[in-house]
């Protein structure tokens, strides 16, 4: 069989069959087989999207958070979120609170007396206030730290029942503080005429001195005198607001005017110009108690004579060492001559 097969091997007509049938025979399923991997009609790529589509969301990546920690980091997110928004308005109400006491400060002692009862916080607000009004311009930190104590006693504070109580007592709005005072406590709304009047006179007997200057400094303003008004002025040793000044003067001016042309009711009128007295008054009240008493302008004057002696010492030892060096150049001057 053997003997019989050989030559059939060995011989080119079978060995060319052979390479034919190789060659154009497997080949047709390769490229059959590349033919349906590389077709590309719509209904598979259709097909493929889908698979892949399925198969990506049935597929989670390792590094992957899972769905309760997505929902946990969410949750923190907006907790700190809702922290960060509440530190802002405990700032916002911070810096609101120190404004008030700054405010507060400006005010006489009845003035303060008055707001801090209407929010029940008198006693130690008060106190805070009336340290803080003895410190000197130089004390700024102690000032600063004052304040921010008064802004943290100060902080429970209803705002708009402050502020409006603050503006009232600038503007002089005896109606509206009244107001303001009923709606928090029916019991302080109904403080009568008298009694304002009582504490005002009270408040002449306590301030004595400091009353005398604000009369003269009223009269000053309200005549319109040029030297008083200068000097109120170009007060250097006292901070107050100068603005608030210009306001109260020119709502007393014009008040007056009015009441002296108008035919309106005369006895409104005559209440809207004593409140506006009252008020620019108690403003120059304040501002001549923070004038420097007279054992410091005495200590001022010291200082200030003591340098000018100095001064003028210095200068005389100036003089007398000048001289000296004339008088020396002098004489080596005529003994060069006489050599």
């Amino acid at each position: 069989m053997a003997q019989l097969l050989r030559p059939l091997i060995l011989s080119p007509a079978t060995k060319w069959r052979c390479i034919n049938y190789v060659f154009y025979s497997i080949p047709t399923h390769i490229s059959t087989h590349r033919q349906f991997i590389t077709e590309t009609t719509p209904a598979t790529l259709l097909h493929r999207n889908n698979l892949h589509i399925s198969r990506s969301r049935g597929l989670r990546p390792a590094d992957a958070p899972l769905p309760s920690e997505v929902s946990q980091t969410d949750s923190e997110s907006d907790a700190s979120d809702s922290e960060r928004k509440s530190r802002n308005e405990k700032k916002r109400e911070a810096r609101r609170s120190v404004r008030w006491g700054m405010e507060l400060a400006n005010f006489n002692d009845s003035q303060i007396k008055r707001v801090l009862r209407v929010v029940s916080l008198e006693k130690e607000v008060f106190d805070a206030i009336m340290l803080v009004k003895r410190l000197g311009r130089d004390v700024r930190e102690g000032k600063r730290r004052q304040f921010s104590y008064i802004g943290r006693l100060l902080r429970d504070v209803e705002p708009e029942i402050m502020d409006g109580l603050i503006r009232a007592t600038k503007d002089g709005d005896q109606q509206m503080f009244q107001q303001l005072s009923s709606s928090v406590n029916p019991d302080l709304g109904d403080t009568s005429e008298e009694e304002e009047e009582n504490d005002y006179e009270d408040e002449d007997e306590e301030f004595g001195d400091h009353h005398d200057i604000a009369t003269k400094w009223f009269d000053g303003l309200v005549n319109k005198d040029v030297d008083i008004t200068n000097e109120i002025y170009s007060l250097s040793t006292v901070d107050y607001d100068r603005q608030e000044l210009r306001k109260l003067v020119r709502t007393f001016c014009s008040l007056q005017v009015r009441n002296a042309t108008s035919e309106e009711n005369e006895e409104k009128t005559d209440k809207k110009l004593l409140r506006a007295k009252k008020s620019l008054t108690r403003f120059l009240i304040t501002l001549a108690k923070q004038l420097p008493t007279e054992e410091n302008y005495k200590a001022n004057l010291a200082v200030g004579s003591d340098t000018i002696k100095r001064k003028l010492s210095q200068v005389k030892l100036q003089g007398l060492e000048a001289a000296l060096h004339l008088h020396l150049g002098q004489n080596k001057g005529l003994q060069e001559a006489y050599l």
